[in-house]
């Protein structure tokens, strides 16, 4: 059963490469990338490296060939593109055979949902339902990484979490159980045509995220309730450009104000306060926590502190 992981020099990428190399031969291991190079250490273990580029859908063709199974990570691109990109590698998998393709898409996705960040993610699934290729969609909740690593870093040395999400809340997740079920989904038979939703193992609001700050901390940390007005006010004040289109070159976060605004009052009116077990029912084992992953992290919490 040949596998293809597709933007498998990414973090994501490459962390499902590792976990499948332990539960499939190399040879049926088909690694996407527009930069073959970085993943020499892969074609010494035998996997299949190979070139691949969504913005250049020529290239796919032969990229796909002989792939039975796919792992559409979502790309990072927004504005447009990400969508763009989505549809030159699903025409790509179906023209190939491909016999099921699983796509990392985000819990709470659907036209009711006011984040800008899943409207893409809810044009993809649409997408891939119509297709005619068997389908798994992973819908991912935030990544608790990205508190514990950077947003509670970042407020633990401003001495304030400001927030426009409210009380309402998301069960956090660890990437590698993420990780992890990316991998089960293509690895295991009977996955066609379901959907999971991979959250952790509880609810949390931010403002149960600076609590643990405080108390893994030891240091005071307020948590700043703000309206989306203020907020969008905010990232206008620090040179966030509120749309894509205005140009992120300079920008000092990677997101558009506008999306990460959205995003947050989707969490304040419970779009994304999805909670479930399929992480466990995947992998076996119980996700892992944010206090988790915070202790995994502890040295940054302390540092910014």
């Amino acid at each position: 059963m040949s596998i293809i992981v597709t933007g498998a020099s990414g973090n994501f990428g490459r962390k499902a490469a590792d976990l499948l190399l332990d539960k499939v031969p190399a040879s049926e291991l088909i690694l996407i990338t527009r930069r073959p190079a970085a993943l020499a250490a892969y074609a010494e273990r035998g996997a299949q490296v190979r070139y691949g580029d969504f913005d250049e859908p020529a290239s796919l063709a032969a990229a796909f060939a002989g792939g039975q199974r796919m792992l559409l990570i979502s790309t990072d691109q927004v504005g447009g593109e990400r969508l763009r990109q989505h549809r030159a590698a699903i025409d790509a998998a179906v023209a190939a055979g491909v016999q099921q393709i699983a796509y990392t898409s985000f819990i709470g996705v659907g036209p009711d949902n006011p984040a800008i960040s899943t409207v893409e993610h809810t044009a993809t699934e649409a997408m891939l339902r119509a297709c005619g290729v068997p389908y798994t969609f992973l819908r991912d909740s935030q990544y608790a990484d990205a508190i514990a690593q950077f947003a509670l870093p970042g407020a633990l040395a401003m001495g304030a979490w400001m927030s426009s999400a409210g009380d309402g809340r998301i069960a956090l997740v660890a990437r590698e159980d993420c990780v992890a079920c990316a991998v089960a989904v293509v690895s295991t038979p009977g996955h066609e045509n379901k959907i999971y939703d991979i959250t952790g193992p509880e609810l949390l609001s931010y403002r149960d995220c600076v609590a643990l700050a405080v108390e893994l901390s030891g240091r005071p940390l307020a948590y700043d309730a703000v309206t989306d007005e203020q907020k969008l006010a905010f990232f206008d004040s620090i040179g966030v450009p509120r749309r894509i289109e205005d140009g992120m070159e300079n920008s000092p976060i990677p997101w558009p104000g506008e999306e990460m605004v959205s995003f947050e009052r989707a969490i304040r009116e419970g779009h994304f306060a999805v909670l479930s077990d399929h992480v466990e029912r995947l992998t076996g084992r119980k996700p892992k926590s944010l206090r988790q992953v915070c202790m995994e992290n502890i040295d940054k919490l302390r540092l910014a502190a």
